[in-house]
């Protein structure tokens, strides 16, 4: 009976002598081992890719196969489930499994398989497959700046940052916000598992401290610029390295207090013999922001009418002005208003306050002028928006009380007028340019009988959908369509029935294909369909739906009473499958509607799959 506990203690005893303490320690969990399929090995950096800077990884959704150096430990950041970081020679990256239990250490070596993916911008593998492997030292932790700390060049590594304390939130985590001697703001994030073992009183406000731990980012939305922290690891990862900057008496403030007070004083007086030039600088001013505003591209005749009375009023021009512009029918419409007195705004309020239907700028001007009265205001001025091609409108400046506008409010005014009259007209040029730009274009890229996309615009369609479908895995198919026996129409009935024809089946292909499909004609009575469709039943199904309503469907010959029916041969080719370019898949889709016409036109037919492919 007493040997049985001598026994117990001496196995308890004999792991603290074993030759395996020099070894990483077991895991308490079991380990899931990555599945006979792993993809080859690669780096993080590699898996981490993003080509295009938009900060989201090329990658994501791939699944990959890495090892790294665990530098966070599990169960840190989540209690239930598995959520570290690892790191290797090229950069660090999160790894999440919400139903893996697996207890890491840092510098537990871990071999991984998991698919990319990103969580509030971090780039991290989900349902990962893990196995450590080994153990090994933590990486270095390099020391680098606040400013070097916000942004990606060192996300996901073990960095080392100092600054000094902002303030601090705790909830069920802790939140420390530090900020550098050149104003770079930074924040530190503490695990709920560590906040309670922190002696918070170590770290006043404002004193300076050093922490070691993992660049991440926490944002909930694109783009992926800021909401950079550093994730620390071990209470002993933060340390005070300089105490807080020692405060002025109070003796001090109260004279600067005073010697502030006096300088005040001093430019109050100062502000009084300069108010003519101030004037004049506000005049200057104005000027300025009305022409910088009318500078901005893209602004509409509301918008810049209203860029104009904001300004107008904000500079203490006017306490009230409105613009007001001619519409289709030659009424005077109220676009734009801005006020700073309350009565004002009540007196403006509704869009019919100020419509005004004079025809002549003379009878319109003194329409305004009644209405101005009527309302119990103040007109300081009423000025036309004259350009080269006539009258636009009017710019009204407005009081609550009678009075004379200063000669500076009068120069303002009517430069302000001429600015607003130049940027309106510019605008009516763009919009005119730019709708006839677009005409043209559309003239470019459409067949003008059909009103189909032409060749020309299938050709750069092609350039940007194929490599798209390259990257898909799939997603298109080509349907070559033509008429069947089209020479015999136009022999028998004339071309301008021909041309009835073509532009009757191009309705009927823009009413049938979606918005991401594309018809297009090709020349003569050859039309090609080029639809989002990655499946061969789906394609099929969709070419003979097309067959079938064109062959049910009259077509108006132009002659009195004579309609036409019409049927269709149809050749179909699916991407990936007969081919994964666009002269293949073109040409296919012709083959195979070259068999229709000899199989007895009227039908759909699938191209031949080359050799040794099988189409399901």
């Amino acid at each position: 009976m007493i040997l049985r506990p001598l026994y117990c203690l001496l196995f308890a005893l004999l792991p603290l002598h074993s030759p395996a303490q020099d070894r990483p320690v077991a895991l308490r969990a079991p380990i899931v081992a990555p599945s006979p399929d792993m993809p080859a090995l690669e780096t993080i950096a590699a898996v981490r890719v993003d080509r295009n800077g938009d900060n989201v990884p090329d990658r994501k959704g791939q699944r990959v196969h890495i090892r790294g150096i665990a530098t966070l430990p599990s169960p840190l950041l989540r209690e239930d489930g598995f959520q570290v970081v690892i790191q290797d020679a090229t950069g660090g990256i999160g790894l999440y499994n919400r139903s893996l239990s697996l207890h890491v250490k840092p510098g537990d070596v871990l071999d991984v398989a998991g698919e990319v993916g990103q969580y509030k911008g971090a780039v991290q593998l989900r349902n990962v497959e893990a196995r450590v492997t080994g153990h090994a030292a933590l990486p270095a932790a390099p020391a680098i700046s606040l400013e070097d700390a916000d942004g990606w060049r060192y996300m996901g590594r073990r960095v080392s940052v100092r600054g000094r304390i902002d303030d601090m939130a705790l909830d069920e985590y802790g939140l420390l916000r530090i900020h550098s001697d050149g104003g770079a703001k930074f924040a530190l994030f503490i695990p709920a598992a560590l906040t309670p073992r922190i002696d918070w009183k170590q770290f006043p406000q404002d004193a300076e401290i050093a922490a070691t731990g993992v660049l991440s980012i926490h944002k909930p939305s694109l783009p992926y610029d800021s909401g950079f922290q550093l994730i620390l690891g071990n209470v002993g990862d933060m340390k005070v390295v300089a105490p807080p900057v020692a405060r002025m008496p109070h003796w001090v403030w109260w004279a600067v207090g005073g010697s502030v007070g006096l300088l005040g004083l001093v430019l109050l007086v100062f502000h009084l013999a300069q108010r003519r030039q101030r004037e004049r600088d506000r005049e200057m001013k104005t000027l300025s922001a009305l022409s910088n505003a009318f500078a901005t591209t893209g602004l509409g005749e509301a918008q810049l009418a209203r860029h104009a009375c904001g300004i107008l009023t904000a500079y203490g021009v006017a306490d009230a002005a409105m613009v007001q512009v001619f519409d289709d029918r030659g009424c005077l419409q109220q676009v734009a208003v801005s006020t700073v007195d309350p009565q004002l705004s009540k007196a403006l309020e509704g869009p019919d306050a100020f419509r005004i239907r004079g025809r002549s700028s003379e009878e319109q001007g003194r329409q305004i002028e009644e209405r101005v009265a009527d309302k119990g205001l103040s007109l300081l001025a009423v000025h036309p928006l004259l350009t080269p091609s006539g009258s636009l409108g009017f710019l009204v400046a407005l009081s609550p009380r009678r009075r004379r506008p200063t000669p500076a409010q009068e120069r303002t005014l009517l430069a302000s007028v001429k600015l607003l009259a130049m940027a309106l007209e510019n605008h009516r040029n763009q919009e005119r340019a730019r709708v006839e730009n677009r005409e043209l274009q559309q003239l470019v890229i459409t067949d003008e009988l059909t009103r189909l996309y032409n060749r020309r615009f299938l050709d750069e369609y092609l350039r940007v959908q194929v490599p798209l479908a390259v990257r898909r895995g799939g997603g298109l198919a080509f349907l070559a369509l033509d008429i069947d026996h089209f020479k015999r129409i136009n022999d028998d009935h004339g071309h301008h029935a021909g041309d009835r024809v073509l532009a009757g089946l191009g309705i009927l292909l823009r009413r049938e294909t979606r918005n991401c499909d594309l018809a297009v004609r090709l020349g003569g009575e050859e039309f090609l369909l080029v639809i989002a469709e990655d499946t061969t039943d789906g394609a099929v199904d969709f070419a003979e739906r097309i067959r079938v309503l064109v062959a049910s469907q009259p077509f108006e010959a132009g002659h009195e009473g004579l309609n036409l029916s019409v049927t269709v041969s149809i050749g179909v080719a699916i991407f990936g499958v007969h081919g994964d370019c666009a002269d293949t898949l073109l040409r296919a889709a012709d083959e195979a509607m070259y068999a229709s016409k000899q199989a007895g036109r009227n039908r759909v037919t699938l191209a031949a799959a080359p050799v040794g492919v099988t189409i399901t």
